[in-house]
This record gives C-alpha cells, sequence and structure tokens, in this order.
C-alpha cells in the first residue's frame, strides 16, 4: 500500500510540473523583432521538464518493483519489445496524420494540455521500451529494481544526446 501511495504521489509530480508549465508558459513572452509576440522556449527548460517527467515516470517504476508482486513478473514482458516498437509506430503515424490531415491541431491549440499528455505518453513509451528490452536482457540475472536503474540512465543519455543533436 505503501508503495502505491508514493506511486501516486509521483504520477501527482507529472501532473504539478506540466500545471507549472503552462502557467509559466503563459506568462513568458517576448517581444520579437518583428512586432509580433512569441513565447520563450528556454531549451534547458524543455531539458529540464523532460528530466522531471523522467525521474517521475522513473519513480513509478522503482516503486512498481519495490512491490512484493510487481507487474514485471508476468510472461508478457518477454513480448513487450515488439510490442511497443508495434505501438509507437502505431502512434508516430497516427500522431502525424492527425496533426496533418486530421484535427489534432485544433485541438491541442484549443486545449494545449493534450501537447503535454502526447509528449508524457511518447516519453513512456520510450522508458518502457528501454526497460523491456534491459529486462529480457538480463533474464533474472540482477534485481528488477536494479534494471530500473539502469533503464532510467540509459533512457536519460539516449534524450539528452536527441536534445544536442537535434
Amino acid at each position: 500500500m505503501k508503495w502505491s501511495i508514493l506511486q501516486f504521489l509521483a504520477v501527482s509530480l507529472i501532473i504539478i510540473v506540466m500545471w507549472t508549465l503552462e502557467i509559466v508558459s503563459e506568462n513568458l513572452n517576448i517581444q520579437t523583432s518583428s512586432g509580433g509576440w512569441t513565447a520563450v522556449n528556454s531549451p534547458l527548460l524543455t531539458f529540464l521538464m523532460i528530466v522531471l517527467i523522467m525521474t517521475s515516470i522513473y519513480l513509478i517504476f522503482v516503486f512498481e518493483a519495490k512491490k512484493e508482486k510487481p507487474i514485471f513478473r508476468y510472461s508478457i514482458w518477454s513480448r513487450m519489445p515488439s510490442i511497443l516498437v508495434g505501438a509507437g509506430v502505431l502512434s508516430g503515424i497516427l500522431f502525424i496524420m492527425g496533426g496533418t490531415i486530421g484535427p489534432l491541431m485544433e485541438w491541442v491549440s484549443q486545449w494545449r494540455f493534450l501537447l503535454y499528455v502526447f509528449l508524457i505518453y511518447f516519453l513512456l513509451l520510450i522508458f518502457l521500451f528501454i526497460f523491456s528490452i534491459e529486462l529480457k536482457r538480463q533474464k533474472g540475472s540482477q534485481t528488477v529494481e536494479k534494471t530500473v536503474h539502469i533503464s532510467f540512465v540509459w533512457t536519460l543519455v539516449l534524450l539528452f544526446a536527441l536534445f544536442f543533436l537535434l
């Protein structure tokens, strides 16, 4: 029960971070040289928000690993990398199609929180994919908790590399 409450607090942290980001983004505007107004998009602030979200996801998994019967013992985890690749490709295609020929851009402009939901969803998919590969690779040779730690580090390294390459 204690671990479930801590997981709930980690989910609450994600919500608080997104709410704070929404409040801050409404107040941060600068005037461009053409006379229009634009939001300040600080790369450091963006990366910090991504790290906070990833840390919250990491905490959710750590607390799940500490439970007596974690969900990581189910046999589906052996097939999870291929399932997540399929889900990621399908999600990416639907996201792009929804943004280009569908109503997604209109929805996001009306309800900006949808953009945050998509961000969290794709970050969760990335973490789950790395975690499932690491869990399958280890095959019981180390604790699930250590696998969560390793997955967190690899996910941050990947996001750090992508952040500075792009």
